[in-house]
């Protein structure tokens, strides 16, 4: 058993939640995070689905750990597709209320323009939500993307200095860096930037080629995966590491599947990879003592 609280995003496994949860069971993790099931983003199932998923999830001994939003992958000037947003922010926290979920993740806007000068107004919209936020006690955990404005961890950072709330924190994902178009160090550079503010963790790893980049196994790319595992280690980090597959061993993912994940296509061969992926990150724990007990049963 990990000394960290480790999970997985259960569509890079399957759209099937008792997939997700078989895995989880076998890995020894304790905790799931949900972005698409069914076929449909997590957001749009019914009630009495999202009832159905929480009791399995319970009956296997796991948890939630969080919701994968889009919100806000949209245009920061257009206010049609904000309201959109804000309504899949709404019914997002209203699900995480019936599921005792305490964060969600969210988006900075797709980028068309210079961060710096665009920063404002990114901070407008977050603070609109903040209310939100704080009424259904859920934390928005904003996530650098190479797509968005803020595409790397200093530029999250950056957001969430301006905005300054207790509701709106960091999600670092180390594995996103690799892509970033401003050349981020993911460790220790992007770790760094975002230390004190972080609330929650994913895990992809990955390797630029001259045909671009391509994910790989945890440990098996560019990040520093040792290096950071040791340093969360040392600061006690209490939260939530949830492997992000985000690769395919017989298959590439499309650049829109790595955009917008979800669905049965983008889900395809997933429990492969994602065995292969926690089985790499096991090793790395393994090799830095991170590790009591068994890892898997």
């Amino acid at each position: 058993m990990s000394l960290f609280r480790l999970g997985i995003i259960t569509d890079e496994v399957s759209q099937d939640p008792a997939v997700a949860i078989r895995i989880a069971q076998q890995y020894g993790l304790e905790a799931l995070e949900f972005r698409s099931v069914d076929n449909q983003p997590f957001h749009k199932l019914s009630d009495n689905r999202i009832a159905e998923i929480a009791a399995m999830v319970q009956e296997a001994g796991l948890v939630i750990c969080g919701l994968s939003t889009p919100v806000f992958k949209c245009r920061l000037d257009a206010a049609q597709e904000i309201e959109e947003h804000l309504g899949i922010l709404k019914r997002s926290l209203d699900i995480a209320k019936q599921l005792k979920v305490k964060r969600i993740r969210g988006f900075s806007f797709w980028a068309d323009g210079e961060f710096h000068l665009k920063l404002p107004l990114i901070v407008e919209q977050l603070r609109r939500i903040e209310p939100l936020l704080q009424e259904a006690e859920v934390v928005y955990a904003l996530e650098f993307d190479p797509s968005l404005y803020a595409c790397n961890a200093r530029k999250v950072r950056s957001v969430l200095d301006a905005v300054n709330s207790p509701w709106i924190c960091g999600l670092y994902d180390p594995g996103n860096d690799l892509w970033d178009p401003d050349g981020e160090v993911p460790y220790p550079d992007g770790y760094n930037a975002l230390h004190g503010t972080i609330d929650h963790i994913h895990l992809k790893d990955a390797v630029k080629t001259e045909e671009g980049v391509r994910g790989v196994a945890i440990g098996r790319g560019e990040v520093d995966y040792k290096g950071l595992l040791q340093r969360l280690s040392e600061d006690q980090y209490s939260g939530y590491l949830v492997v992000e597959t985000h690769y395919r061993l017989h298959s590439q993912l499309t650049e829109e599947q790595l955009k917008r994940p979800a669905g049965s296509d983008f889900s395809a061969g997933g429990e492969e990879a994602s065995r292969e992926c926690l089985d790499s990150l096991f090793v790395l724990l393994q090799e830095l003592e991170l590790l009591k007990g068994t890892a898997r049963s």
